[in-house]
């Protein structure tokens, strides 16, 4: 009698507190376990294994957010993603309402800014990036600079991309450099073709920032003073990627010069033959850097100028890319320079498939050192033909370090067995056709 009266007390305490279970099933417990998880799978299959009255406004929000307008907005934990910023008020709530969890939110391209001034309000700091914003072919509205500022004051922004902007009022573009000036978290910033901005107008871009698109307009000249000015705004930041069409006369302005000496990665484009000089020139500007790409830059007459500098001024380069449709001769001096560049891992290069016969031994001879090769043939009528004649002629050469994963269909057994993967290679380069 005793143990049945231990017993029912037992039952009595326990049915007079909560059970553990209980204490789980609490809608700001269940929120915090959901936004602990760092993936919509996982996200979406905890919150369905639980009464829907359990959950707070907030997560209903999010679940409800792609139902909502499927095409013009996606949300997968911990990311909304806006591909149109042009949302009705009900939408715009409910976005407000996701806001609790700490969303991250990104817009991608849009083409009217108008929009923004409503984003900006109901979202705040919760927008923290911008992906892309191209105004081509549109009327600007004469508010933009200083929706963005109050968007860069108010939110950890870190990606921002303006193109096309061809009007930008004065104070608003002012008004942007200073926010601009002022921020500490942008990370990445690509400015193409937006006269207004200048060179930022004697502002200084965020410490924080990390990689930095900026192109002037093609085929007009930079002037002194946004080159000047563009040299004060890139002075104090430790930059590890620079993307810029006016590159060599930037090198030229001391300003610059902390900046440039540790970049690690350059890409330059539309480089005209005439300013070949200044490029190469600047080069020595940036001993540290790995990485480079050169598009459209007319290189194919100062090629074995510009390997030979490249050979003394960046010694640390890993990666180079050409893309410039070089001539025979062009791609002769590029392939026989890989080998005064022994970190150079990775080479693309651009130029017409059947000059690559005509270069097979400098070819050869740069694979033996890269790892990876890849050769952006400029398409013609015979491009299969010409193509399955490279490999037979790789396939015949004594120890041939390149192999292909994809081979042409029907090739000899001999050249399969040649550009195949081994494991017994000593050494051997990765050869795509691209």
């Amino acid at each position: 009698m005793a143990h049945a009266d231990m017993t029912d007390s037992r039952r009595q305490t326990k049915a007079g507190r909560p059970t553990p279970g209980d204490a789980l099933a609490l809608p700001h417990v269940i929120e915090a376990i959901a936004t602990s998880l760092d993936n919509q799978k996982d996200f979406s299959s905890f919150l369905h294994v639980v009464p829907r009255s359990l959950w707070t406004p907030a997560v209903t929000a999010f679940l409800d957010c792609t139902a909502a307008m499927p095409y013009s907005l996606v949300a997968s934990w911990p990311r909304i993603v806006l591909n149109n910023i042009e949302l009705p008020p009900s939408v715009l709530a409910l976005l407000a309402a996701t806001l609790p969890l700490r969303p991250r939110i990104q817009l991608k391209c849009f083409a009217d800014a108008n929009p923004l001034a409503s984003l900006v309000t109901v979202l705040g700091p919760a927008l923290n990036s911008v992906m892309s914003i191209d105004l081509h072919n549109t009327t600007v509205t004469p508010r933009l600079g200083r929706l963005l500022a109050a968007w860069l004051s108010t939110a950890p922004a870190t990606k921002l991309r303006l193109a096309s902007l061809d009007q930008m009022d004065h104070d608003g573009a002012i008004a942007f450099c200073d926010a601009l000036q002022a921020n500490t978290t942008l990370q990445e910033l690509a400015i193409s073709h937006v006269p207004s901005l200048g060179g930022f107008h004697g502002r200084t871009l965020p410490v924080s920032l990390r990689s930095l698109e900026w192109n002037g307009p093609l085929f007009r000249v930079v002037n002194v003073a946004t080159l000047t000015d563009l040299a004060t705004a890139v002075g104090p930041t430790q930059l590890e990627r620079l993307a810029c069409n006016v590159f060599g006369l930037l090198a030229t302005y001391p300003a610059a010069a902390s900046m440039l000496s540790q970049l690690q990665s350059l890409v330059v484009s539309w480089w005209s033959a005439d300013s070949m000089p200044a490029l190469i020139a600047g080069l020595s500007s940036v001993p540290a850097l790995t990485s480079l790409d050169l598009c459209k830059s007319n290189l194919s007459t100062s090629m074995e100028l510009f390997m030979r500098t490249l050979a003394t001024t960046c010694m640390h380069l890993k990666t180079l890319s050409v893309d410039d449709d070089l001539t025979r001769d062009g791609s002769a001096a590029l392939l026989s320079g890989v080998l005064q560049l022994p970190r150079l891992a990775t080479l693309d290069l651009s130029m017409h498939l059947l000059d690559v016969l005509h270069v097979l031994p400098e070819l050869v001879a740069a694979g033996r050192q890269l790892r990876h090769l890849a050769l952006s043939t400029i398409e013609c009528d015979n491009y299969d033909l010409e193509k399955r004649a490279i490999c037979k002629a790789l396939a015949q050469v004594h120890d041939v370090p390149f192999v292909l994963q994809t081979l042409p269909e029907d090739m000899d057994k001999f050249v399969v067995d040649a550009l195949s993967p081994r494991a017994d290679r000593r050494h051997q380069c990765d050869l795509d056709f691209e």
